[in-house]
């Protein structure tokens, strides 16, 4: 007969007559370890309470990767390794320091290096016979409590050592098994000591492994069914019924595990096995209770037809066996402390008989076990309580004795959670007080700013739309009473507001509101207002009472207890907004674009903004690189944009920016992603325009239209700045702060560049300059050059006294060309040539004036320039007058004249 193991020890494995039953729950956990160990974690926590099965759940994984049955329990070997063999080391943890447990499992002498050497030349060893190596440390929390006594030793050592085991290209997997959270070891250290203590916790993976009570108890139920040791109680089908009904059980809970069970009932069941995992040591376990022999055990218990191993029995069996546990300062100390003041006070009360006040101490016991244990939306009425006592407990008479308790307040039903619960008792009459309330304290009007702190803030990411185009979309939430359009800002691409009004017209307001809205905005109105407003009335109501009633009372019982109602009204309150929102059962009415939208599930949800943003922002570029696709830039990527755009300026003739193949830093990711694959820079250089469905041609196309804008009239450069981060472009900050130095850079000789305040041309673009711009793109502006009516003839002639080419159209780089070198030489002049009057001929003052005046080089330089040479030409062919007496040859002449000037001067 196979048998089922009350405990287990790794280094002992299974014996063959005991079986494994994989829960769900442990099936999970070996799926999750796989996985992750697929990513590359090697090392893995087992967090789980006392009892749950963990070192059971080792074992059976070693007996899978091992494959010692034809049928594994948890998980096929292949999905850790395609290697033949796998080599298990168990370690069972103790108070030592892990060197020397270490040390003794491998046999090795020497200090800590010397260990970790003999480690790895074992594992080379196992390498080297094609074998996966497992290690599984169980009970690796008296390790971390030893550990924690010399922290900066022993720490530093796990630390090496885990370290040893992730090396990705290794095949080993550590297992490591604690009762708590790997922190909760580091209590006592100080700040500095849990620094490092959590430096080495983020090395482990932490594997969640707590079986829900009534999976443990559905194996405990195998486990007697497999011993024939079934008896079925006359109150068993009774008895699981109101444990559904009171939902102490779920549905899940199965019919024939509460039959198994007995003598346990589901009531008792259920907060044993919740008080075994909470209070538990290592020896017990929900298992060894049920085969315990001695006072207070189901084996020393003679149950009747009407009398099962009840809730009052599990506070015998609890405070008996725990009694160390408890008397310790704990989470549940306080209210043990109320169970036993409750027992002292009915221990005063005068009853009928004797048995009556035995009776009424095993109510107290029961209230006070179904408070600790039970689920937290379990209810328990006093009728329910009077029927689980008559059906578990042997109690016929138990309403009178309920009722003779309530008297005296010892017990109270609490309605804010429909529970029967121990009262200390008070002197105020809260029911009464709350009735008079409710009427003086009116419906809450302005509602808005109280919801708003109920409501947890939370930020909805558009995930369709960030796969598809990359840019990272969010959705923030606001809470109004009128629908407003509000307008997306920063890093917030869309709003969803939440519309809380009990208005009957409201829905057909926000249907119109909606239609004219062009933003990204969903309305989400409720349609359970009325509901909602009811909570927070109740919870001014309390409030009330507690800055009138209570204002000056030393009422300790009526303070706590109102507490204790405000706090249930919260929850009620977050829980009704939460599941309306987010459960989507249609208790919201969503809204966009003056069309009701369906939205039954979080994927409609999803779909749903995904699809605003494809609306609204339909020109977003796709750029799928999310080290500068966001909003703002990470100090690493800031580094990068200065280090690509100096690459762009003095590299830009290279392969690649002359970045090495062989390295990828991030600088060269994003060249990769901005320009060499949009196609505007390749093995020529820079290219005048990006390729076709290079994915950027929307951006493409609103960066030049902004250029072709400023041929007129110089725009501020936020202007376009502005443009690229509303809709329908709506491009990230991090996103424009890479892109506006590269346009600027490819269409470098295309427009001039100014300080928008003082008009000053900025002849040169290198990295300072981007860098002032990115800081304060409006104070700068550009203007592109238009050389439409530019007489050929003459941009020549200009051309030639400065030694430049011949030219058969006039081009913005031609004209760039031809302008800095005056530009450059009136900036070298010193003060006394920029304002002297003293030359020999007037042309060269005017030549230098022009210069000075030379905010816009296009405009001043050639427009007025070669303007006034086209004149002289005509003046010049009319009288028949020398060339060399043309004022451009003048102002040309004048050039020699001026730097004989600035060196006199």
């Amino acid at each position: 007969m196979q048998k089922i193991n009350l405990s287990a020890n790794i280094e002992n494995g299974f014996s063959n007559t005991f079986e494994y039953i994989a829960t769900p729950n442990a099936i999970k956990s070996a799926k999750n370890i796989a996985e992750n160990f697929k990513s590359g974690i090697h090392s893995f926590s087992i967090i789980g309470s006392y009892g749950t099965g963990k070192s059971s759940f080792l074992i059976a994984l070693e007996s899978d990767l091992t494959k010692q049955r034809k049928k594994p329990y948890l998980a096929n070997p292949d999905i850790f390794s395609q290697k033949a063999d796998f080599e298990i080391l168990n370690i069972v943890g103790d108070y030592i320091d892990f060197e020397t447990l270490l040390r003794r499992k491998l046999s090795v002498e020497g200090d800590a290096d010397n260990i970790l050497d003999g480690l790895k030349t074992y594992y080379e060893k196992i390498k080297k016979q094609n074998k996966f190596l497992l290690i599984v440390i169980d009970e690796f929390g008296k390790i971390l409590e030893h550990a924690a006594n010399n922290p900066e030793r022993e720490l530093y050592f796990l630390q090496k050592f885990a370290e040893m085991v992730n090396v990705p290209t290794r095949n080993i997997l550590l297992l490591t098994t604690l009762h708590q959270n790997f922190g909760a070891y580091a209590k006592k250290l100080s700040e500095s000591q849990k620094n490092e203590w959590t430096k080495v916790k983020g090395r482990f993976q932490e594997i969640p492994f707590n079986e829900p009570p009534e999976i443990l108890l559905n194996l405990v139920s195998k486990q007697l069914q497999a011993e024939n040791k079934i008896t079925i109680g006359k109150n068993a089908e009774n008895l699981y019924q109101l444990a559904l009904q009171t939902k102490t059980v779920s549905e899940g809970f199965e019919k024939e595990t509460a039959f198994n069970i007995f003598p346990l009932d589901p009531f008792s069941a259920i907060a044993i096995t919740e008080a075994i995992q909470r209070y538990g040591q290592n020896e017990r376990s929900l298992f060894s209770f049920m085969i315990a022999k001695g006072e207070s055990t189901v084996q020393g218990f003679s149950p009747s037809d009407t009398l099962t191993y009840n809730l009052s029995k599990v506070y015998d069996y609890v405070n008996y066996i725990f009694y160390s546990v408890l008397k310790d300062a704990n989470a549940d100390s306080m209210r043990w402390g109320e169970i036993s003041a409750a027992i002292v006070r009915t221990e005063n009360i005068s009853f009928d008989t004797p048995k009556q006040n035995e009776n009424a101490i095993k109510i107290i016991k029961a209230l006070g076990v179904f408070g600790l244990f039970a689920p937290q939306n379990a209810v328990f009425t006093e009728p329910q309580m009077t029927e689980y006592a008559a059906l578990a407990m042997d109690i016929p008479d138990a309403k009178l004795i309920i009722n003779k308790l309530k008297q005296f307040k010892i017990i109270r039903f609490a309605e804010y959670n429909q529970r029967l619960k121990l009262f200390q008792g008070t002197d105020v009459d809260l029911e009464a007080e709350i009735e008079k309330a409710k009427i003086s304290v009116y419906y809450p009007d302005d509602y808005i700013d109280d919801l708003a702190a109920f409501f947890n803030k939370r930020i909805s990411p558009a995930k369709a739309c960030y796969y598809q185009k990359g840019t990272p979309r969010f959705f923030d939430y606001e809470i109004r009473k009128e629908p407003v359009e509000l307008v997306p800002d920063g890093d917030i691409d869309g709003y969803i507001e939440l519309i809380f009004s009990a208005d009957g017209d409201m829905q057909e307001r926000i249907m119109q509101k909606s239609a004219n809205c062009s933003n990204a905005v969903i309305f989400a109105f409720f349609l359970n207002t009325a509901k909602i407003l009811e909570h927070l009335h109740n919870i001014q109501v309390y409030k009330h009472i507690v800055k009138t009633v209570l204002l000056d009372s030393h009422d300790d019982v009526a303070n706590k207890e109102m507490k204790q109602l405000i706090e249930y009204e919260n929850n009620l309150l977050n829980k009704e907004i939460s599941d309306s929102l987010f459960s989507y059962n249609q208790s919201v009415s969503w809204i966009y674009k003056g069309e009701q939208k369906t939205v039954k599930s979080l994927r409609d949800f999803n779909t749903l903004i995904s699809d605003v943003c494809d609306d609204v922002y339909n020109a977003t570029p796709v750029m799928n690189n999310e080290l500068f696709n966001r909003h703002k830039l990470s100090g690493q990527i800031a580094t990068a944009r200065n280090y690509l755009i100096k690459a762009l300026l003095t590299h830009s003739h290279e392969v690649d920016l002359g970045f090495p193949a062989d390295k990828f830093p991030p600088e060269k990711t994003i060249y990769s992603s901005l320009l060499k694959t949009t196609g505007l820079h390749n093995e020529n250089g820079l290219q005048d325009h990006p390729k076709d469905k290079s994915g950027i041609d929307t951006l493409w196309q609103a960066s030049m239209e902004f250029l072709k804008s400023t041929t007129g009239k110089p725009q501020k450069l936020s202007e376009l700045v502005k443009i690229l981060s509303e809709k329908p472009y709506k491009i990230k900050q991090g996103f424009i702060d890479f892109w506006l130095p590269v346009f600027l850079i490819v269409k470098q000789n295309d427009y001039a560049l100014y300080e928008t305040e003082t008009g000053a041309y900025c002849p040169k673009l290198d990295e300072f300059m981007f860098d002032l711009i990115q800081k304060k793109p409006g104070k700068y502006s550009v203007k592109m050059f238009d050389t439409e009516g530019v007489n050929i003839e003459f941009f020549n002639q200009y051309r030639k006294f400065i030694n430049l080419g011949e030219e058969f159209s006039i081009t913005s780089d031609k004209i760039i060309e031809t302008i800095k070198p005056f530009l450059f030489f009136y900036n070298r002049l010193n003060d006394y040539t920029k304002h002297t009057k003293k030359f020999d001929k007037k042309s060269t003052m005017r030549f230098r004036d022009v210069l000075a005046r030379a905010k816009d080089p296009e405009r001043r330089f050639l427009r007025i320039c070669l303007r006034l040479l086209v004149l002289k030409i005509r003046k010049i062919l009319t009288n028949t007058v020398r060339l060399c007496k043309m004022p451009s040859r003048n102002y040309v002449c004048a050039t020699p004249t001026l730097s004989t000037a600035s060196k006199n001067g």
